[in-house]
């Protein structure tokens, strides 16, 4: 499934990560543990994959020439409406922090700040503190939330999925996330996150890049054929 196909990871042991290491030498694939990531080791890129977090990922892409396939930042405002069981507006964060709180805040662009529910914009500002006041975020009215879903999505399918967060039943929401999957535009693999909302059912809660997500209890193998396709030149 792998045969010479490199896959790059952080030196640093992590279980899931060696879970899908493991997943890939199984599968054929030889696995470059790597330290000093703005160093990367003579691979040839084409044949080269990632896995790891952002910044080792993103400069060793750089590095490589590599391409990461990653869902749109603002996907949650194309979908239908329907699948999100909850108010989900764009804005700047000059823009937000002048609107009602209690409210769940997130920027655009991954990691800029904490994503949670902010309860006053005072809270908010000194977060952001330095950070651009035309920043994009993403914000939604409060909900309760009783389960949480991870599903890991190849050419429009979800490929396997497990329950991270509460009670529910996992078997709906991966007939929910297959639907969204199958009729959303996205890039060739990555991983989505349903919640179980009461008085809503599942609801689509995210999209994130299959190249740097958890497992969060899936098929290490199958997530490593959605990392497989996550990462090119």
């Amino acid at each position: 499934m792998f045969q010479g196909l490199h896959l790059l990871i952080p030196a640093k042991a992590d279980p899931e990560r060696d879970a899908v290491a493991r997943a890939w030498e199984v599968g054929g694939g030889t696995v470059l543990r790597v330290d000093r990531f703005w160093s990367p080791p003579e691979v040839e890129p084409a044949k080269t994959r990632l896995y790891g977090n952002d910044t080792f990922c993103l400069v060793l892409a750089q590095k490589l020439g590599l391409t990461l396939e990653s869902p749109v930042d603002d996907l949650l405002l194309s979908v239908d409406a329907s699948w999100l069981g909850r108010e989900v507006l764009g804005s700047t964060l000059a823009q937000v922090v002048t609107g009602p709180f209690p409210r769940f805040i997130k920027p655009q662009v991954p990691k800029l700040f904490r994503a949670r529910v902010w309860n006053e914009p005072e809270a908010l500002l000194e977060e952001c503190r330095g950070v651009d006041p035309k920043t994009l975020v993403l914000s939604s009215e409060v909900v309760d939330v009783r389960a949480e879903a991870r599903a890991w999505v190849l050419d429009g399918h979800v490929v396997t999925s497990a329950l991270y967060e509460g009670e529910g039943n996992v078997s709906t929401a991966r007939s929910f996330l297959d639907t969204v999957a199958g009729q959303t535009r996205l890039p060739p693999a990555c991983v989505l996150d349903a919640a179980w909302v009461e008085g809503s059912g599942w609801v689509l809660l995210e999209a994130n890049a299959a190249w740097g997500a958890g497992l969060n209890g899936c098929d290490a193998s199958e997530a490593a054929r959605c990392i497989a396709a996550a990462s090119h030149t």
